[in-house]
């Protein structure tokens, strides 16, 4: 028990995206939706006195920058985030469904 607790604790909000982006959608999601599974599935423990919302979307703003970044901002979309690894699996296996579509 300790030791879930510990893990919990201890998860970054990029590491409780990732999981909820992995494992609990097969779409792209809002920092809000995300945000919803996290505490829904006690993903991150939250803080009093900070926002968590205004931290995960930080977060996920910067880690889509760039080619390092984990997340993927859908363009022509106001906030819709997915994982740039799920994005890399459908180019690379040239499937014949369009990535937008994919991504809907």
């Amino acid at each position: 028990m300790k030791d879930k607790q510990k893990r919990k604790k201890e998860r970054t909000w990029a590491e409780a995206a990732r999981l909820v982006l992995e494992n609990y959608s097969d779409a792209p999601m809002t920092p809000k939706q995300i945000l919803q599974v996290i505490e829904a599935e006690g993903l991150k423990e939250m803080r009093s006195g900070t926002s968590p919302l205004a931290c995960l979307n930080a977060m996920l703003h910067s880690n889509s920058r760039g080619g390092e970044g984990l997340f993927y901002k859908l363009p022509g979309r106001i906030s819709l985030f997915t994982l740039k690894l799920l994005l890399r699996l459908v180019i690379t296996h040239g499937s014949s469904v369009s990535v937008t579509s994919m991504l809907r």
